[in-house]
């Protein structure tokens, strides 16, 4: 009887575990930009929620953008998810949590950046547009 008590405990433990597995999937894959989404402004009509923005040292005009961490609290993460544009406001690449990306940190010298306004970053990315 003890043996079908521990066994009972176990599944249980594993459904709960794979249903929070699939709701952070589920959750944290808003912040992935769709497969349509190439430009910062696609990415804003998406919902995504962004915080800040830096403009990236090794990459003339380059910006990293971040999203809101917050909103991602539940799921853990080390770091928010980042997005990474060119000049231009095209999207170059993503990461879904920037603190386990030691390539995205490292490859785009995101940390040591000059950080610029979200309401900058919009008019940079509009005056590029033209």
């Amino acid at each position: 009887m003890k043996t079908r008590g521990c066994l009972r405990d176990f599944v249980l433990l594993l459904v709960l575990l794979c249903c929070y597995g699939a709701a952070v999937f589920l959750y944290t894959a808003q912040f992935a930009p769709a497969s349509n989404v190439q430009t910062f402004d696609d990415l804003q009509r998406q919902g995504v929620p962004m915080t800040r923005a830096v403009l990236l040292p090794s990459l003339q005009g380059h910006v990293c953008v971040f999203g809101d961490v917050k909103k991602l609290w539940w799921t853990l993460p080390s770091g928010p998810p980042a997005y990474h544009f060119d000049a231009s406001g095209r999207l170059i690449d993503y990461t879904p949590d920037v603190g386990d990306s030691t390539q995205f940190q490292q490859e785009y010298d995101i940390y040591h950046g000059q950080e610029i306004s979200m309401t900058d970053l919009q008019a940079r990315f509009h005056g590029a547009a033209r």
